[in-house]
């Protein structure tokens, strides 16, 4: 499946909207959204501070890009750059599970 970079944007901000609520504990047979969510504590254990502070305000906390910016003292434009890194981080990071989740999808059909 071929997505543009729109489209990746999207998916990612999904999850990352989703994550505080998955359990991330690693018990049983793990659903795709906990093995994702699970990839992605992963990453920010790993992501460098101002781009784990950007997820937290941003996806966590659900501020807008505006607050986000003024909390962080960066311009709007420069929030935008960060975004955009840090999205195709995790986006890296979590594609083999979401490739892999297309295939069973397609399976099942």
């Amino acid at each position: 499946m071929k997505t543009n970079a729109r489209e990746v944007d999207k998916l990612v901000e999904e999850h990352l909207k989703m994550y505080p609520y998955i359990s991330k504990e690693r018990v049983g047979e793990l659903t795709i959204d906990q093995r994702i969510a699970i990839c992605i504590s992963e990453l920010l254990s790993i992501l460098p501070e101002k781009e784990v502070k950007f997820i937290n305000f941003r996806y966590i906390n659900g501020w807008t890009i505006v607050k986000v910016a003024q909390e962080m003292n960066y311009s709007q434009q420069m929030i935008y750059v960060i975004r955009k890194k840090v999205l195709m981080k995790i986006y890296l990071g979590i594609s083999h599970l979401l490739h892999n989740e297309e295939k069973c999808e397609m399976k099942e059909y």
